[in-house]
């Protein structure tokens, strides 16, 4: 009988090897605020010419306080007189989760500082309609203080200070006071995940279609969701890429291409036209969700995108992926003071029957910015 994970690995290998032969990897950072201009990131939608007709315009989360997405939120990082974007899940009354490189202002390492003038990272929250400074339930809230993961070296860096890894990339933001009311508090899901896992996406960044790519700006009170299905993972790259998986990936079907399926072997359906999901721009930080007891409930974050050359940023074909949090949970749980709900607690998954890892990859995904 073949090792399945020595198997994965080499087919892991494989399609790294193959997609930086095809294409570029594209990282989906923060989005630049574009000057004078509002901005918030998007979901990117399917093939407009498909069956149903699909558009960013029919993605989009109406920001009300019944909204499953409540509690999904966006982020205005300013330093140097710049300003960015990017996406996050509300996970306590003061508590955000985001994207390490959100912070990061270099993609080194190195962070904003909050007690210099100019600088600050501020929270949009949008579950009553469109957001204003501190109006009612519609609020922009600072944040007192962040924290990023301690083996987080910058964005796409590894330990030993090459590239090719994107793990790690977690934050929990702190805010100055307490959420809206209306907005949704989610809790992480502490199951394992396995290939063919079907996930919802939302976010605030750069949206589009599957055919042209990226062609809609981001804007903060714009929230738009969809769905995929994990393919693979990559496992911890402080202990050569193996142990418990860090790092989901996902593709994004449509007409006629399936990147994983052809590269990695994994072959996980293809959603329907108004369902089927990439990442852009903005993105980063943003929740990835699974139905659980009724619920959604929190199991990624998504960091990064990965573009194939010879076709649009962020068309069919392109890849995607995020930090898988329960991985995560110490590191969460201690820089949130233990008011993140994890279901189920961690002692109570042997009593629930709860399996292994189904996959995981185990070569370091190497790619160029």
């Amino acid at each position: 009988m073949p090792n399945r994970k020595n198997s994965l690995k080499n087919t892991v290998s494989t399609f790294v090897a193959a997609a930086l032969m095809l294409g570029t990897a594209s990282f989906a950072h923060a989005g630049l605020v574009v000057p004078s201009s509002s901005i918030s990131p998007l979901i990117v939608a399917g093939d407009p010419n498909g069956t149903p007709p699909d558009s960013p315009d029919k993605r989009i989360d109406p920001n009300v306080s019944s909204s499953r997405f409540s509690g999904v939120v966006s982020l205005f990082i300013q330093y140097d007189g710049e300003g960015f974007i990017c996406s996050g899940a509300l996970v306590g009354k003061r508590q955000v989760v985001s994207a390490g490189h959100c912070v990061d202002t270099q993609g080194n390492g190195t962070y904003v500082d909050l007690n210099k003038p100019g600088s600050s990272v501020s929270v949009v929250f949008n579950s009553n309609g469109a957001y204003y400074e501190n109006t009612g339930e519609k609020k922009v809230i600072r944040a007192s203080s962040f924290a990023v993961h301690q083996d987080y070296q910058g964005f796409n860096i590894c330990p030993d200070g090459s590239t090719g890894c994107a793990n790690d990339d977690v934050a929990l933001v702190t805010l100055s006071e307490d959420a809206p009311a209306s907005a949704r508090i989610y809790a992480i899901a502490n199951t394992p995940l396995s290939a063919g896992q079907r996930i919802i996406l939302a976010g605030y960044g750069t949206s589009g279609d599957g055919v042209s790519g990226y062609t809609v700006d981001p804007l903060f009170d714009v929230k738009r969701v969809g769905e995929n299905y994990i393919d693979v993972f990559d496992g911890d790259d402080e202990q050569g890429f193996r142990g418990p998986a860090e790092v989901y990936y996902a593709d994004f079907d449509g007409n006629g291409k399936d990147s994983s399926c052809r590269f990695f072997g994994v072959c996980t359906p293809v959603l329907p036209n108004d369902v089927e999901t990439n990442i852009g721009g903005g993105d980063s930080g943003g929740p990835a969700f699974i139905e659980m007891y009724g619920e959604l409930m929190l199991v990624a974050n998504n960091t990064f995108g990965i573009d194939l050359r010879g076709q649009p940023a962020g068309s069919f074909g392109s890849l995607f992926g995020g930090m898988v949090l329960s991985t995560y949970g110490d590191f969460l749980q201690n820089a949130a003071g233990g008011v993140i709900r994890f279901v189920p607690e961690p002692g109570s998954m042997a009593l629930l029957g709860l399996g292994s890892l189904l996959m995981l990859g185990a070569r370091r995904r190497r790619a160029m910015k």
